[in-house]
């Protein structure tokens, strides 16, 4: 009878006496407490993404204003080269020194 005492008894004794059912009992509600933070942490990360890209596409809108600006700008500038080139294509000589200069 000792025998069994000590070989079965005592350990599931112990386990019980040590909490071992307890955490047996609480292991769902602990297993369930544990996805609810990670889900917390994952939807943080979610949140962060999301306030990132929306600071990015704000910053993408301000960048493409100020390209729009920039175009405006250098087509102004293409479209008087254009003319100045049109303008030059009718004399002989762009030299401006040169008796050929003059228009045909």
């Amino acid at each position: 009878m000792h025998e069994f005492f000590t070989t079965f008894l005592e350990p599931i004794l112990t386990f019980i006496a040590g909490g071992g059912i307890v955490a047996i009992v609480k292991w769902r509600s602990i297993k369930k407490q544990a996805e609810a933070e990670a889900m917390k942490a994952v939807q943080e990360v979610y949140q962060e993404t999301i306030k990132d890209l929306r600071e990015d596409k704000e910053m993408m809108k301000r960048d493409n204003a100020e390209l729009r600006v920039i175009v405006a700008e250098l087509q102004i500038v293409v479209n008087q080269n254009s003319k100045d080139i049109s303008e030059l294509k009718g004399y002989k000589c762009i030299v401006l020194d040169c008796k050929l200069r003059k228009k045909e």
